[in-house]
């Protein structure tokens, strides 16, 4: 309390320094889990994985067509069906690849956003180093610009890992996994920008080059990692299983013979039934979007010879996959399977860290008597004058 002959000045700022640490270091790793499921979670949207839109009920209909062609090679209804369900598995590739480029491009937005916060709290933090040396140098205390600073610290750690020195004259030297963010009165400037390539979002101090190794930890780190690795990861897989997937239909499909027509009755051969090698680029050849007869279902052309549907059929049991080691559905289901282990894994690690963080909290203000939500308010009405 002020009174009874106590001045400002002699107010005593509690702070426990190691909680401070732990605080900080709960929270940069709660905001990467909470980042990572955020996204995982959108991924999920994307794939959405069990639906009978989804990218595996769509390659299951088009099998199971197919061997419905092998029981009735000449029904022109059943051929039909397999250009709809065909159609509908292209829209479904090259929609997921785009839905996925686009959050390729929301995540990279989101990091440019959080580099500028990172930035205009290191400018933050920076003035007040000058103002509390100011302050105290001239004996009017800065407890209060201590307190403030503190919070921008604690804001800072949503982002990264970071950690500070005190000198002699107060002010704070702010470091954030390698790169020094504040020095005293001087506030570095984090630059992002995408490598030569186009492809990786490289972090760096404005004036030097570009190494998005350093930030691993926090929101910022978890971006980062979504934008670099599991994005492109995740792409990687689903061109290859539409490359694996174009590629072996249409193998056994340009050895086949469609129906027999024209004047001398004639059977096409040596089509492809689907174009493109990736996701982005399957579709339908454009023969057999114009004549379903063309679709090739027997070996020879004898009337009732389905081989060719059969072997399109029995695809989905081929192992054709991580050097025939996996079927098509192996792969497909692998990759579901990891996206739901990612999931799980950010879901538990966003729960125990939120735990923790609380916890730590509560001791933090149970020593200093101030809440931080309170701390928090102060702090950006401090930043608003």
């Amino acid at each position: 309390m002020l009174g009874m002959g106590v001045q400002v000045g002699d107010i005593i700022r509690v702070r426990n320094g190691l909680l401070d640490s732990q605080y900080r270091q709960t929270n940069h790793m709660l905001s990467s889990a909470t980042a990572r499921e955020d996204i995982y979670n959108q991924i999920e949207v994307i794939l959405q994985e069990p639906s009978e839109t989804a990218i595996g009920s769509q390659i299951n209909e088009f099998f199971r067509e197919f061997s419905h062609l092998a029981a009735d090679p000449e029904n022109t209804a059943i051929r039909n069906t397999i250009v709809q369900k065909s159609k509908s598995l292209t829209e479904a590739f090259r929609g997921q690849s785009e839905q996925i480029t686009k959050l390729s491009e929301s995540i990279k937005n989101n990091a440019m956003a959080a580099v500028d916060q990172v930035n205009e709290i290191a400018r933050q933090i920076a003035e007040l180093n000058g103002k509390i040396t100011g302050n105290e140098f001239n004996s009017f205390g800065a407890n209060d610009l201590r307190d403030r600073r503190d919070m921008l610290v604690d804001r800072l750690s949503d982002y990264m890992k970071v950690s500070y020195s005190e000198n002699s004259r107060g002010q704070i030297t702010v470091v954030a996994e390698g790169m020094n963010l504040v020095s005293g009165v001087k506030a570095n400037t984090l630059k992002a920008e995408l490598s030569n390539d186009g492809g990786n979002l490289q972090l760096a101090i404005k004036g030097s080059n570009g190494n998005s190794g350093l930030i691993k930890s926090g929101k910022l780190g978890a971006l980062l990692q979504m934008h670099n690795q599991e994005i492109p990861d995740l792409m990687e897989k689903l061109d290859t299983l539409a490359a694996g997937f174009i590629e072996e239909v249409n193998r056994i499909h340009s050895a086949g013979q469609g129906l027999a027509t024209g004047d001398p009755p004639t059977p096409s051969t040596g089509i492809n039934f689907f174009t493109g090698n990736s996701a982005s680029t399957i579709n339908i050849s454009s023969e057999i979007l114009n004549d379903v007869s063309k679709i090739a279902a027997s070996n020879d052309g004898t009337p009732g010879n389905g081989d060719v549907a059969l072997a399109i059929s029995n695809i989905r049991n081929t192992k054709i996959f991580n050097g025939g080691t996996q079927t098509l559905d192996d792969y497909y289901t692998g990759i579901i399977k990891n996206m739901a282990i990612d999931i799980e894994t950010a879901q538990n690690s966003r729960h125990s860290n939120q735990l923790l963080k609380e916890q730590i909290q509560n001791q933090r203000e149970s020593e200093s008597g101030v809440s931080l939500d309170e701390e928090y308010d102060l702090t950006k009405s401090g930043e608003q004058q």
